[in-house]
């Protein structure tokens, strides 16, 4: 009889995990962390078009044309990749642009033929709704000739430049926007004269 009782007690013990000291649960691992959506990058191209107005300044005071104020206009192309970090988006471009006339004085004394601009430009700015507000900085080349009174000088040089834009997107794959820089050549190609211009740019691009 009383090994018959021990036994009972035991599988007693042993059937109940509580009055056994409690065999531990299964242990459930919890699911894994999804993994973080990665950003992908914005790439574009587009159109420019726009105005330009600046001054033609002589160094020495012996030149032979005085400082002169020009203005013309500019059309070409750009193309660049961007990405967003929360409220920043920033990215780098470059475009080409060519004048469609020579930036003249008034009197068409003095003129700055400019055949290329183009520009190396980083971009970084705050995201309001579907526009894109930034600011621009970068180095610009530009090459052309000069013609003061007398013959025209050939130049080509670089220079930094500095500015401000914005890009509004339309829908997915199509923004609008525009662009001011602010260029600031110094003795253009040892020219002795400094070329000044800034340019505003209405821009459309396609996201892909």
């Amino acid at each position: 009889m009383k090994r018959h009782l021990s036994t009972s007690i035991l599988i007693t013990i042993f059937a109940n995990p509580v009055l056994a000291g409690g065999l531990s649960d299964p242990i459930i691992p919890p699911p894994p962390l999804p993994a973080p959506a990665t950003v992908p990058f914005d790439w574009y191209v587009g159109l420019q078009a726009g105005p330009a107005a600046g001054d033609l300044i002589p160094e020495l005071p012996d030149t032979a044309f005085p400082e002169t104020s020009v203005e013309g206009a500019f059309y070409g192309l750009h193309g660049g990749v961007q990405r967003s970090f929360g409220a920043i988006t920033a990215g780098v471009e470059i475009d080409y642009n060519t004048a469609s006339s020579a930036l003249e004085d008034e009197d068409n004394l003095v003129s700055a033929e400019i055949d290329t601009l183009a520009h190396l430009k980083i971009r970084a700015g705050g995201n309001l709704g579907s526009a894109l507000i930034y600011g621009v900085a970068g180095l610009a080349y530009a090459s052309g000739e000069i013609q003061p009174i007398g013959a025209p000088v050939e130049v080509a040089d670089t220079a930094p430049f500095y500015g401000i834009g914005t890009d509004i997107m339309l829908s997915e794959s199509i923004s609008v926007g525009a662009e001011v820089l602010l260029h600031e050549f110094e003795n253009v190609d040892d020219s002795a004269v400094d070329v000044e211009f800034t340019t505003a740019m209405l821009r459309v691009s396609y996201h892909f």
